[in-house]
């Protein structure tokens, strides 16, 4: 029986049944030897596969690619273990400890341990990206999400080092604290920072380490500047700038100005960005600052996002950087010999100063750095210290330096509603809205398909809504703001008017309506009457059912009913959003229902002018034109007289197309 000790007995091989050796002359065939295996390498550009011949190692690579990942791997898995030594070693400090450090040079130690910790981050996670792009390895999924995570905390640890770093330093160097102490009392950023998400501030500066590329990842439109470096920021985010100037004398000294501004605008931001300011030390100017190797790519984001948002969270900054270049150009690099010294901070080769009023020369450089598009006034509003800085601000606008908001809307002609803000503004009446009813083609009554109550009669529907300017003036009694509610009273026929003072809101004074009569924003009546041919309806009769109220347009809260106090000051846009000072609110109504705003703006602009003392009596057009050119001509003398003799400016003046006007001119103004 077969078993494994039992084996079968076979016969046994005979020398006949044996393999005969070859003869070496017999024709023999020779298997040909296998060809050895390509490298497993992409080359620099990371899609042509290596040519050469492996020659050793696992996945098989050439000599050269063999040796490039050996360093490649040794660095980043140093660098591996040193991320670990700081994480599991729990070196990083927790918010608690960092908001107990006392010492700022103590808290900028810990901070040089977390960079420490990113840039090992950093070298790990590059090497394990190239690994994978390069060396065909995809083994680093779970190792690159921790990475991820981690950068994310260590740069979160980064800022709020550099943060409480910054505050303690601040407090114990007086020109510092007095500066900071200036801005933000002066003016209060209602925005909050230009700031990205960790996460979204790493992939933006992860694209590039060189500057100019991370600008380019950033979407920004941007050109190199000839003879100049990547790293010279200012001057990149600047190739494509261009500045209006008021003549071709003054090109030359408006440029310097402009970039003298910008250089100061840098050092602002440098100043009040923690991060940005506790790596400012110890750097003797902005190009020393930038070129460093302090100034990572997170860095150069972050700064590009505050640099480029003048509109935004910046502009306050914006408007101090202004005020210290024009210290600077009248009065040196160190201001005045009466400057002292906790006014002014000395910060990367110059200096910043305490904040001041603006002047009208501030306002003309603020306007044409930041060339504000329309409906951006509301933004500006923040750095108006009382009413008078509101007026010059608004003048510089309507002068030619800002668009129109949009409702004014682009109606040129004799009417223009934007002409007329101009003048009501360099009176002294900020003009924040005007608006229009929905336009109907219908003039009067039209019929309904109501079916009537009285034979061979029909319904009819009468509408009534007026349009209405929201506006402000100075809230204390002067001799312009007496005199304009005096012309608004003096004309019932033109003007409905509430007027509402900040300062005694619950007194609300009503005139220009019938006695008891509601001021109505929105009417409508319907009646019987005939059938009538539509160009010939019947006359309307019966009591008027009111929709909206004037008192509505301030304080109404439904759908409909938007009021100016109850839901148009929570929108962003609203041009008193950010205002400081009391005003006086009002309200006009145009007397006459169902026309455009741009005759009750006219008829408002013209009261102005006889209020300050250019017009008197009814209106003509020739009359306005004279009362409002020169009006334009003395505010111009007083806002632009800071300007050099050669300097010129162009002026919206009337007279010079009064005869175009008048042959467009409406009859029924």
């Amino acid at each position: 029986m077969p078993g494994p000790r039992n084996k079968v007995k076979g016969k046994s091989k005979t020398k006949k049944d044996r393999p005969q050796p070859q003869i070496a002359s017999e024709s023999q065939t020779v298997t040909p030897e296998a060809e050895p295996a390509q490298c497993l390498t992409f080359q620099v550009d990371e899609e042509t596969l290596c040519w050469r011949p492996a020659t050793q190692g696992y996945p098989p690579r050439c000599d050269v690619h063999r040796g490039q990942f050996q360093i490649l791997y040794k660095r980043y898995a140093d660098a591996s273990k040193e991320v670990d030594q700081i994480k599991w070693g729990r070196q990083l400090p927790a918010s608690e400890q960092i908001r107990r450090y006392t010492d700022w040079s103590t808290v900028l130690e810990k901070a040089r341990l977390v960079r420490q910790y990113i840039d090992a981050i950093r070298i790990e996670t590059e090497g394990s990206l190239l690994h994978a792009r390069r060396f065909l390895d995809d083994a680093h999924k779970a190792r690159m999400k921790f990475l991820q995570k981690e950068m994310a905390n260590a740069r979160d640890t980064l800022d709020k080092l550099h943060t409480r770093a910054y505050e303690l330093y601040i407090s114990i160097i007086p020109s510092a604290r007095e500066i900071a102490k200036s801005a933000d009392a002066r003016s209060p950023s209602p925005y909050p920072r230009a700031s990205r998400r960790t996460e979204d501030l790493i992939a933006a500066a992860g694209s590039d380490s060189r500057l100019f590329e991370v600008l380019q990842v950033e979407g920004r439109t941007l050109a190199r500047v000839p003879e100049t470096g990547n790293e010279d920021l200012i001057e990149i985010l600047l190739a494509e700038e261009e500045t209006d100037s008021p003549c071709e004398e003054a090109t030359e000294a408006v440029v310097e100005m402009i970039h003298l501004c910008y250089q100061q605008f840098a050092r602002r931001i440098i100043f009040h960005e923690p991060t940005l300011f506790m790596k400012s030390l110890r750097k003797t100017s902005l190009d020393d600052f930038f070129q460093s190797n302090d100034f990572d790519a997170e860095d150069a984001v972050r700064f590009i996002d505050l640099f480029t948002e003048l509109l935004g969270s910046t502009l306050t900054w914006c408007k101090d950087a202004i005020a210290d270049a024009l210290t600077i150009s009248r009065e040196g690099s160190e201001g005045s010999e009466d400057t002292k010294s906790e006014d002014r901070l000395q910060l990367l080769g110059g200096y910043i100063f305490k904040a001041t009023d603006l002047t009208n020369e501030s306002w003309w450089y603020l306007l044409k750095l930041t060339s504000p598009p329309n409906d951006m006034e509301h933004r500006f509003v923040r750095l108006c210290q009382n009413f008078d800085d509101l007026i010059t601000f608004l003048s510089f606008c309507v002068l030619g330096l800002v668009p129109p908001p949009s409702f004014c809307r682009n109606q040129p002609g004799p009417l223009d509603p934007s002409l007329s803000r101009l003048h009501l503004s360099l009176c002294g009446v900020v003009v924040a809205d005007m608006v229009s009813p929905p336009s109907t083609n219908a003039k009067g009554p039209v019929p309904t398909s109501g079916k009537a109550r009285k034979h061979d009669c029909i319904v009819w529907a009468e509408h009534e809504a007026r349009v209405h300017l929201f506006a402000a003036i100075r809230n204390e009694s002067d001799a312009f703001t007496d005199a304009f509610i005096r012309e608004l009273r003096a004309r019932p026929d033109l003007f409905q008017v509430i007027v509402r003072s900040e300062t005694d809101p619950d007194q609300v004074v009503a005139f220009g309506a019938g006695p008891g009569e509601a001021l109505p924003s929105m009417r409508i009546r319907t009646f019987e009457a005939p059938p009538a041919p539509a160009s010939d309806p019947p006359k309307g009769d019966g009591e008027w059912k009111v929709k909206r109220t004037a008192l509505d347009l301030l304080y109404g809260t439904t759908k409909d009913n938007r009021g100016y106090f109850t839901v148009h000051a929570s929108e962003k846009k609203w041009f008193f959003r950010f205002k400081t000072f009391p005003v006086k609110y009002l309200v006009v109504l145009d007397a006459i229902p169902n026309r455009d705003h741009s005759h009750l703006a006219r008829n408002l602009a013209w009261a102005a002018l006889c209020a300050k003392g250019y017009g008197e009596g009814e209106y003509t057009l020739r009359k306005y034109a004279e009362a409002g050119d020169k009006v334009v001509n003395d505010c111009a003398e007083e806002l632009f007289g800071w300007m050099p003799v050669e300097w010129t400016w162009s002026l919206p003046l009337i007279a010079e197309q009064l005869e175009v006007l008048a042959e467009l001119e409406f009859g029924d103004v």
